[in-house]
């Protein structure tokens, strides 16, 4: 299952035809941030093509992006410089359930679509490593697949009683807003929250809810 989930991301990447680069959630996102200094040290889990990262570093902000496909990680590293970013950011090829980098090193995280793909039995490692990797107070910022959608490849996730999805070999996880405020609520106390509506490119006729969270972490 993995390696055909790799497989996928590897070509979805390379061809831009990855759900993210079709849903126009970028706007919303950016005005559920905290306010941090520029130069903040920020993580972002599951990067991609680097499109949220961006953004990031024209904020200011210091952005280091970690994914598994190694082609888009080498990708972008070439495209940060050809934009006269890689003083500010880099991509490193890395693992979400276990980050390589030290205790409390970051002043955000943030993850566009990534623990969506993990599966059930691997969510409690990934919030102790998204915990672990962040300075107490520090920030967590989350978008992941709603069940509020109603259409996403033929599928309509409202009406299931389930969150679980696959399709091409590729695990989806549609969460409610309860889920993700239990998985996080340990050592995170939940700032804003909110559902928006989007159409998605990826599928004629997709009509994607997306649930966006802002937490901070505990002392």
């Amino acid at each position: 299952m993995k390696d055909v989930q790799k497989e996928y991301f590897d070509q979805a990447y390379r061809t831009g035809s990855d759900v993210w680069s079709h849903i126009p959630y970028q706007h919303t996102a950016l005005s559920m941030l905290p306010q941090i200094p520029k130069g903040s040290f920020i993580l972002d889990l599951g990067a991609g093509r680097g499109l949220w990262m961006q953004k990031l570093l024209k904020l200011g902000f210091k952005v280091l992006g970690i994914d598994y496909i190694e082609s888009i990680v080498h990708q972008v590293n070439k495209d940060l410089k050809l934009e006269g970013l890689e003083s500010q950011g880099r991509f490193v090829v890395g693992d979400v359930l276990d980050i390589s980098f030290t205790n409390n090193s970051f002043d955000m995280v943030t993850d566009i679509g990534t623990l969506q793909h993990l599966l059930t039995s691997e969510w409690e490692q990934y919030a102790r490593e998204v915990s672990r990797v962040l300075k107490p107070k520090s920030w967590y910022f989350n978008v992941s697949l709603s069940r509020e959608t109603t259409r996403f490849l033929g599928w309509n996730p409202k009406q299931s009683d389930t969150g679980a999805f696959e399709k091409f070999g590729v695990s989806y996880y549609f969460f409610t807003e309860q889920e993700i405020n239990q998985l996080f609520q340990k050592d995170f106390i939940l700032q804003k929250q909110m559902v928006r509506y989007f159409d998605s490119k990826s599928d004629p006729n997709d009509h994607v809810a997306l649930v966006l969270s802002l937490f901070q972490k505990k002392v």
